[in-house]
């Protein structure tokens, strides 16, 4: 725990905002459903029963469909979101098909139902997503989502220039084909039509810990909420379903639902993570949104809160809504994927990094004594 980066820094922390997967809760249900996305798409839709085993029954079989350290790469370059993740993972499967061409498509299902038509067998996977991970390596966030689906379509032959063919954008329509896949997946349909058990949502930590250190941290006095990247219904039944919805201030949930209804009521896109908007909610759940998507506003200081997160795009959120950052290394498994996310953290520039939530209480009591001496 280093306390070095806030000394002589004059503030008093009251508000505290946590983002859920990696921190509270697990991503390993999202995960599951990103491979088994990918598994369907190929396995079902393309024919391709040769590419993967069984990973709809089998936890091996589905973890080998797309190894942790990719995802944690992916993750790495700010793709927070595992429907974004998705994207990726199924646009650069499919841009290395042999064979695979499409000139043109009215929507996702004759999109894959041409490509069936002329592949000649699968992708070197996962060698063509390294390959692309380490050909974007200038990349991060939406501009390297974006690029698979560039990639993609250059290597069907889609169409005659990427800006006039939504389909393969980001949030176009096949990104949202797949988000209904996944979203079957998630919610068990897709599961109970292969007759395979449901997948559970897990927490970070025992929740009885969890549940020990967010009581701590309200009894102290501090305001606790969110800016998550999950639906709020997902959020209130996964806290619901975990005895800690109660710890959680109801007016400080900055959720997906709130980016998309304001990305709607502006007709703009773009303010997932590490856009500060849902942290900025979370803060000031009555501001208009105008007031939260003014930059001057977004600048200002607010030495006040800590965001805790584990991923960079958390860390960038919080610099970009003024806020301080602390991070935490339950976001991946494994001692070297560990060391490798809190450099990745302390470079985006996360204040400190915890090995998990229950040493935030100590951390915050010496901080705050450290930086009023």
């Amino acid at each position: 725990m280093s306390l070095s980066t806030l000394r002589g820094t004059r503030l008093k922390i009251d508000t505290l905002i946590f983002d859920m997967d990696g921190v509270i809760t697990t991503e390993e249900k999202y995960w599951a459903c990103a491979r088994l996305t990918l598994w369907e798409v190929v396995t079902q839709t393309l024919g391709l029963s040769q590419a993967f085993d069984d990973a709809v029954h089998d936890d091996t079989a589905r973890e080998a469909v797309t190894a942790d350290d990719l995802i944690y790469a992916l993750k790495g370059r700010a793709v927070n979101s595992n429907w974004d993740i998705t994207f990726v993972l199924v646009c650069v499967y499919l841009a290395a098909l042999p064979g695979a061409k499409v000139s043109q498509a009215a929507d996702a299902v004759e999109f894959l139902q041409t490509i069936r038509g002329t592949l000649s067998g699968t992708a070197d996977w996962p060698r063509v997503l390294q390959d692309f991970l380490a050909s974007t390596h200038e990349l991060e966030g939406r501009p390297l989502i974006q690029e698979a689906g560039n990639r993609l379509k250059i290597a069907l032959g889609f169409g005659p220039a990427i800006e006039d063919a939504p389909l393969l954008q980001v949030e176009g329509p096949f990104w949202w084909y797949l988000h209904g896949r996944f979203q079957r997946f998630y919610h068990g349909e897709a599961l109970q039509a292969f007759d395979a058990p449901p997948l559970i949502d897990g927490t970070a930590l025992p929740a009885e810990q969890i549940a020990a250190t967010l009581k701590s941290l309200r009894d102290t006095g501090y305001t606790i909420g969110t800016a998550t990247g999950r639906p709020l219904d997902e959020l209130m039944d996964a806290l619901g379903s975990l005895g800690l919805l109660d710890y959680f201030d109801a007016n400080r949930l900055g959720t997906l639902d709130v980016i998309r209804h304001a990305e709607a009521a502006l007709s703009i896109r773009g303010l997932t993570k590490p856009h500060p908007f849902s942290l900025l909610k979370a803060l000031y759940p009555e501001a208009s949104l105008e007031t939260l998507l003014d930059p001057n506003f977004q600048r200002m200081q607010r030495d006040n809160v800590i965001v805790i997160g584990d991923s960079t795009s958390d860390v960038l959120m919080a610099k970009a809504g003024g806020c301080h950052c602390v991070g935490v290394r339950t976001g991946v498994r494994g001692q070297a994927a560990q060391a490798e996310r809190a450099k990745l953290l302390l470079n985006a520039g996360c204040e400190a990094i915890l090995d998990d939530i229950t040493q935030l209480p100590e951390w915050l009591a010496e901080a705050e004594t450290a930086i009023n001496l």
